[in-house]
């Protein structure tokens, strides 16, 4: 496996120590595991969990909100139900107030799931973000 040079991007042949077009000494290239394990330890824990502060306090809120509005379309969902059956019968559309209610629950359902998902991609970018910064500080 050929590898290039840090300095001209000229092809470098394996156990070469200097290169040959521009001269610059090659550094020997350690394995990737042990670059990554390295970058891994170079970066605090503690600086990590800095970054992106508001995007974070974002995506909480999108996690409690999503929360919120299961239980809230559970309870509308219930009080649909309940308030069609205090509707005398005669006056009531056939079996409307379940499925009004149901319907109700289904959609804050869905959309607690939404909010969830969205509150989980913030997270997932992030991440990206920061496995992006870690690989990138490794020197091949």
């Amino acid at each position: 496996m050929s590898s290039f040079c840090a300095n001209c991007a000229a092809t470098l042949e394996p156990g070469t120590k200097f290169c040959g077009a521009c001269g610059t000494t090659v550094e020997t290239p350690t394995t990737s595991r042990s670059n990554i394990a390295a970058a891994d330890n170079t970066q605090p824990a503690s600086n990590v969990s800095r970054r992106y502060p508001g995007l974070r306090v974002i995506a909480v809120l999108l996690k409690i909100g999503a929360v919120l509005t299961a239980l809230g379309g559970l309870i509308v969902g219930g009080s649909a139900a309940e308030l069609a059956g205090l509707v005398p019968p005669d006056a009531r559309p056939g079996g409307a107030g379940p499925a009004i209610g149901l319907t109700f629950f289904l959609f804050g359902l869905l959309y607690a799931l939404f909010l969830w998902a969205s509150a989980e991609m913030i997270h997932v970018a992030i991440d990206i973000e920061e496995n992006t910064r870690r690989i990138g500080s490794v020197r091949y």
